[in-house]
C-alpha cells in the first residue's frame, strides 16, 4: 500500500529504497536537503519504491509492489511528468517523450580537492546559453540551498577572467552522485575544457559512484571514454494531459 511518508519509520523504508541507485540519490538528496515537512516537497514508499514529488514533478525510486496501484496513485495525485526507470514507465503504460541511458562511474579515491565554486548568476546565464533554460529563481534557491547542506556542487572553468565551462553536480547522498550539467561555452569547445571539468569533478568526489542521465543520441562517445558504463534506461513523461 503507497503511505505518505510521516513517521520515523516510513522515513527509514523511504531511504533504505533509495540506497543503491541513480534515482534512489536523486530522491534522498532532495529528502537530506529538505526534509519531509515541506509543503512542496512530499513523499511516499509502498515498501518496494520510493516516490517524490518535487515542484509538480514525480520521481520514482525502486520497483512498486502493485503496479496497477501505482498507476491509480498517478492518476490520483496528477502530476506534471513522471521521472523513473524505463521498463517501469512501460508497465506503468505512461507515454514517454524523452529518455536515455544511466551511466555510472566508480571515482578513485583520495582527498576531496575542488574548484572555487563558480557563481549560481553566471552558471545559470551559461547553461541557458548551452541550450538547457531555466527559470533562475527556483534553479538559484534549490541550487543554493543544496549547496550549504552539502548535498550538490558546482565547478567552473575560466578562461581571461570569464566563465568558460561548469559541471553542476545536484545530488550526493550515501557515496553517490549525479551529474545534472556539464556545458562548454561555445566560443571555447573544441579546447578539452569538458574533460578537464570531468577531472575536477572526480577530485572534489573521491570514492565516489557517479550516474548521469545521458539523453538518447547526445555524448554516448564522451563518456565512455572518461570511463562511464551504460547502468539502465531512464524516461520522462509528460502526463498532465491523458
Amino acid at each position: 500500500m503507497i503511505r505518505l511518508v510521516s513517521g520515523p519509520r516510513e522515513r527509514a523504508e523511504f531511504m533504505d529504497i533509495c540506497k543503491g541507485g541513480a534515482f534512489g540519490c536523486k530522491l534522498r538528496s532532495v529528502a537530506l536537503a529538505y526534509g519531509f515537512e515541506r509543503d512542496f516537497a512530499r513523499f511516499w514508499t509502498d515498501g518496494g519504491a520510493s516516490y517524490c514529488l518535487l515542484d509538480g514533478g514525480l520521481s520514482i525510486a525502486g520497483r512498486p509492489w502493485n503496479i496497477e496501484e501505482s498507476r491509480e496513485f498517478l492518476d490520483v495525485l496528477g502530476p506534471g511528468s513522471v521521472f523513473c526507470e524505463r521498463g517501469l514507465s512501460g508497465e506503468l503504460k505512461l507515454e514517454v517523450s524523452t529518455e536515455g541511458a544511466v551511466m555510472a562511474k566508480d571515482l578513485p579515491a583520495g582527498e576531496p580537492r575542488s574548484l572555487p565554486p563558480p557563481g549560481l548568476r553566471e552558471t545559470h546565464a551559461l547553461l541557458t546559453a548551452a541550450g538547457m533554460p531555466m527559470d533562475f529563481e527556483p534553479f538559484y534557491l534549490d541550487m543554493s540551498h543544496r549547496i550549504r547542506h552539502g548535498i550538490a556542487l558546482a565547478l567552473g572553468e575560466y578562461i581571461s577572467g570569464e566563465l568558460a565551462g561548469v559541471a553542476v553536480i545536484s545530488a550526493v547522498a550515501g557515496g553517490e552522485a549525479v551529474l545534472s550539467a556539464l556545458a562548454v561555452r561555445e566560443d571555447c569547445r573544441g579546447r578539452g575544457l569538458g574533460t578537464k571539468l570531468m577531472g575536477a569533478v572526480e577530485r572534489a568526489l573521491p570514492g565516489h559512484r557517479l550516474y548521469l542521465f545521458r539523453e538518447s543520441g547526445r555524448n554516448r562517445e564522451f563518456y565512455k571514454k572518461l570511463g562511464f558504463a551504460e547502468f539502465g534506461r531512464w524516461s520522462q513523461q509528460d502526463i498532465t494531459e491523458r
